[in-house]
């Protein structure tokens, strides 16, 4: 019977592990395609502003030309305006895009040390958890707690 526990308990724990691996093999892919999606729109956001730039510069050279103004102060101003804008543009999303990898390599840190712990978690209740170290079925130090307590905290 006791041998039979313990293999049993062996097997368990063998697959607890087996699928904590697999759980944090797969929280790193997706982690990495996540990071990998933020990087393509922050591209993607970039080529956009920079085409939204040159159609108003387009526009803004066609209407001084239609006002005689085309070498104007005014126009090199605007178009000057246009490409701290763009800057601007192009700086944002790069820091958006670097603060969602961020939070994305965090999360995926956290949610691997949950895995651990459960991990973790499932052996020592599988051992005999709070009961074990109370001197329930296994010896132990002879202090009893009282089941109520044991339920809560496992």
């Amino acid at each position: 019977m006791v041998v039979a526990t313990s293999t049993a308990l062996l097997i368990s724990a063998g697959v607890a592990a087996a699928g904590t691996v697999a759980s944090i093999s797969q929280q790193k892919k997706a982690a990495r395609a996540s990071q990998r999606q933020q990087q393509l729109q922050a591209q993607r956001s970039q080529r956009q502003a920079l085409r939204e730039q040159q159609i108003r510069r387009a526009q803004m050279q066609a209407q001084a030309q239609a006002l005689g103004a085309s070498g104007g102060s005014a126009v090199l101003g605007g178009m000057s305006s246009l490409s701290s804008q763009l800057g601007s543009a192009i700086g944002y999303a790069g820091q958006q895009s670097g603060l969602s990898s961020q939070i994305t390599m965090a999360s995926q840190r956290a949610q691997t040390a949950g895995s651990i712990a459960g991990l973790g978690m499932t052996a020592f209740q599988g051992l005999g958890g709070f009961d074990m170290l109370a001197g329930g079925q296994g010896g132990g130090n002879g202090v009893t707690f009282p089941k109520e307590l044991l339920q809560q905290i496992s």
